[in-house]
Order: structure tokens, then sequence, then C-alpha cells
């Protein structure tokens, strides 16, 4: 009688102390409504929650989840500023809890994970490097004490890939984080999850998350059309009523290359109003719309995502649009006007606003033909991209070194996504456009051509890794690495950051 009373109190303390992170079916709902950006619902549920059970680890886990997406979507900086005390009062809150659930040290390290990417927004490196350099410690020791917890694999995978993508110049950073880094496995631990996920009921909630992180890491990190189409595919399977989901959805179709599945997945998003507001996707639907050279429709989406995101990232980008369609319009003044506007507003934390500034700085002669080129190249319309290149009257740009040397870029890029065989050739011929006192003959004009590399254009680096590109698809992964460290030797051109990125990922790809 005495065992059998000593029993049942060793069972209900064991369910106690693991009551404290109880995945239930209300923390199970909040966090699914969170996912599809319906955060004013699951607070509801996660208040409710804290009335019966306010020592349950999952509500501040859950709560953090809400501000950090809000951050990472709003890039409100007075949200921020009222939300960062909330880290530390959550932390101290959790580390009263259990230690012995696998949950424990997972959800302090998930919280310095989702505040790291969120002080990366406000350009708070220092602090976001520490916050991970915290969550890899706790998520390593997890991982000792419970292999077996899968979730344990999402978020290691996710440092694994972002560490070890990093240049090596900022190697640095390696050392004071103490991650090692490596973009394979890392993917495989994502991919992992991903499979365990789909098979298993009890973790199938964290499909679109696990979707999203390999959505984000495959189109930063690599060139693989076949992964991107199974991504896609697989949201569109589950996951469309999910602006977030959709988000990944529109970029991926727009990386293969099929701008009009692009507009139809962002005209049919989810509008409903209890959502949180996702800004960037009107962005992107202007961008398409821009692709397929409706201007006027472009026009108007980018002046709805100006007039109502909150955040500075992509507004010098919108506004530089503005300029170009302007310009493609024959409307000068306004063209004029929007330029004004680049300079002032929004920041410089991402390429696109970075090229926008420069372009409107140095204020260089726009071709039209090639901009409506690169402009179909960008929205998949290579046939029609090609046509109108071809149209191009070459002796109205041989002159002009620049608009020579962008000819030829768009002309490669182009025959690269036709499959054509001379693909490297040509890109090899853009390479060899770079020294100011190099000379290139030029058989259509009978001329030879004087032309220079400008450091803020991105031809010649970009160049050399779709050459990397090409001998990787062939087999030859030593000629690949050679120009993939090429693009490494490059500095100070547009686009500096993702396409440095893509030839150090596919490095470590090749050699790990």
């Amino acid at each position: 009688m005495k065992n059998s009373i000593l029993l049942i109190v060793f069972i209900f303390s064991v369910k106690f102390c693991f009551a404290d992170f109880d995945m239930n079916s209300n923390m199970r709902q909040a966090y699914s409504h969170i996912m599809t950006l319906d955060f004013e619902l699951a607070q509801k549920i996660l208040t409710q929650e804290k009335i019966s059970d306010n020592r349950n680890g999952v509500i501040f886990l859950n709560e953090n989840y809400i501000d950090f997406l809000t951050i990472l979507i709003g890039e409100d900086i007075n949200y921020y500023n009222q939300s960062k005390s909330n880290k530390n009062k959550r932390l101290d809150a959790l580390k009263k809890l259990n230690p012995n659930s696998p949950y424990y040290l997972y959800s302090q390290a998930e919280i310095y994970i989702q505040w790291a990417f969120a002080r990366v927004k406000f350009k708070e490196y220092l602090l976001a490097t520490y916050e991970l350099q915290k969550a890899y410690k706790l998520l390593k020791r997890n991982n000792q004490l419970y292999p077996d917890f899968i979730l344990n694999k999402k978020s290691l995978g996710l440092l694994h890939v972002l560490i070890g993508s990093i240049p090596e110049t900022y190697d640095w950073i390696l050392n004071i984080v103490g991650v090692e880094g490596g973009v394979n496995k890392g993917f495989s631990e994502l991919y992992g999850v991903l499979t365990y996920s789909e098979n298993t009921d009890e973790y199938e909630i964290y499909i679109s998350e696990v979707l999203f992180l390999l959505s984000f890491l495959e189109m930063n990190m690599n060139n693989d059309k076949e992964a991107f189409q199974l991504l896609l595919n697989k949201i569109e399977n589950c996951c469309l009523n999910n602006n977030l989901l959709v988000f990944c959805a529109a970029r991926l179709s727009n990386k293969i290359g099929d701008n009009d599945k692009t507009i139809q997945i962002l005209e049919n998003r989810n509008f409903s109003k209890t959502q949180y507001h996702f800004y960037y996707l009107d962005y992107l639907y202007a961008m398409s719309k821009l692709y397929s050279l409706e201007y006027n429709d472009a026009k108007d989406y980018f002046l709805r995502f100006i007039a109502l995101f909150k955040g500075t990232n992509y507004i010098k980008s919108a506004y530089h649009k503005l300029s170009l369609i302007s310009l493609l319009q024959n409307d000068f003044d306004t063209m004029t006007h929007y330029k004004e506007l680049v300079l002032v507003n929004g920041g410089l934390l991402i390429d696109e606003d970075k090229q926008a500034e420069n372009d409107v700085l140095k204020s260089k002669p726009i071709n039209l033909q090639l901009l409506k080129s690169r402009l179909l190249f960008d929205g998949g319309y290579y046939k029609f991209a090609l046509e109108n290149l071809n149209n191009i009257i070459f002796k109205d740009i041989e002159e002009d070194q620049d608009f020579c040397l962008e000819y030829y870029y768009r002309l490669a890029r182009i025959s690269q996504k036709l499959e054509d065989n001379n693909v490297v050739e040509l890109f090899s011929k853009v390479l060899n456009l770079k020294d100011e006192s190099s000379l290139y003959y030029h058989p259509m004009s009978a001329k030879v051509l004087n032309l220079k590399d400008e450091s803020s254009l991105y031809y010649h680096p970009m160049s050399a890794l779709q050459i990397g590109v090409e001998y990787e698809k062939r087999g030859e992964k030593d000629r690949a690495v050679i120009f993939y460290k090429k693009t490494l030797s490059y500095s100070g051109f547009n686009y500096e950051n993702g396409i440095k990125k893509s030839a150090k990922s596919a490095i470590d790809r090749i050699l790990n």
C-alpha cells in the first residue's frame, strides 16, 4: 500500500513537472494561428491559458513568436522598442520552470534566436551576435541531453546554414559565437525535420515554419530550381491560406521564372482583416506587374506599399522603380521627383535599396530597350527578353561602355536560361570586358571597343558566379570552385551580399 502511494505521488509529480511545458491543444491552436499571422486570436488563447495555468512555458515561447514575426514583417521601430523588455521577462519566467524538460533549454534558445534576427533589422549586430552565441550553446547542450528531440534540429539547422555562409572576412563572428557552421549539414537537418513533421501527427503543426525556413535559406544560399519547385509544390499543397508561406511561394515561383504564377499566387492571397498585414506582398505584386510591363498596376501597388509600410527596407527600391516606370512612360518630371525621394526616404540595409541609391547618385543614362529586356528577364519571359535585346541597333549603344557591358551580360543571362550551349563563353566575354585598358573586338560592328569596369556594377562578379554554376552542373567541380572564389575576389558592387553568399554557399557545398 505504501509503495502504491509512493508510485502515485511520483507519477503526479512527474506530470506536474512536465506540465511546465505543455504543448496542449490550446497551445497548438495558438501556435497555428501565429503561423498564419492571426496574432490577435492567438493572443486571446494565450491569455485564457494563463488564467488556467500561468506556469506553462509554451505560453512565453508563443508570445515571443508574436513579437518576433511582428518585428520581422512590420519593421516598426516603435513596436520594437516597446517589446524589447519582453525578452528578459520571458527568459526569467522560463528559467523558473522544470529544467528536466527538453523544452527548457530549447525555448530559451528560440527566444535568443528570434531576438537576434530582430536586432539585425535595426542594425544591433553586436547584441545579435551575443544572442546567437547564447542560443547555440543552449541548443548544443540540449541536443546532448535529448538527441531525439526533433525541434533541436530545426534551430541548429538554421544556425548551421547561416553561420556556414558567413564570408571569410567575417570569420571573427564564428570565433565569438563558437558555432561550427556547415551549410550542407544545416540543410540536411532542416529537411530531416520537414520529413519527420510530415510523417508524425504530433509535429505536423511545424510544417509551415520549416517550409518557411527552408524556402528562405534555399533562395538565399542556393540556385537549385529542383529544390525551389519541390518546396513550391509542398507549399501549394498545404499552406496558401498562410501569407507567410504565400510570400515564400511568390518568391519561389519568381526564382523558377514563372512570373504569371507569382501574380496568381499574390492575387489569391488571404486578405483577412484579422491577420497581421504583410505589406511586403504589395511590393512583390508591384514587382511582378513591372516584370510583365504592366506599368500602371505596378505603380499603384508601389505607392500602396510606401503609404502603408512602417519599416525602411525596400522603400528606396520602390521609389526607384517608380522613377523607372515614369521614364518608361516618358514622364520625365515625375521621374525626377521620384529620384529625389529615393535619396531622402528609406534605409540602406539591403542590397536593393543600396542599388537604388547608387543608381540615382551616379545618374547614368538608361537605355530603354536594355531596361525592358532586364525586366522581362527578371519575370522569366526569356524569349521576349531576347527578342527585345535583338531589336537593339548596336551602333546606337557601341559608344557607351556601360551599355555595351550590360548588353553582353544580358545576352549571357538570357542564353543561360534558354540553355544555350555557349553560356560559359558568353559569360567569359563579360569577364574579358574588365580593365579600362582592355580592348574588345565586336564582330557585328567591326570595331575595337574600349570597355572599363565600374565597381558598382555586378556584371563581372555575377558572371563569375554563373560560370561556376555552369561548371558545377557539368560535374567539373574544381573549375566551379575557381570561379566561385573569383566571385569572392570582387568588392564594392551592387547586390554584393547576396552574390557572395551564393558563392560561399556553393564552395561549402562542393568542398564539404
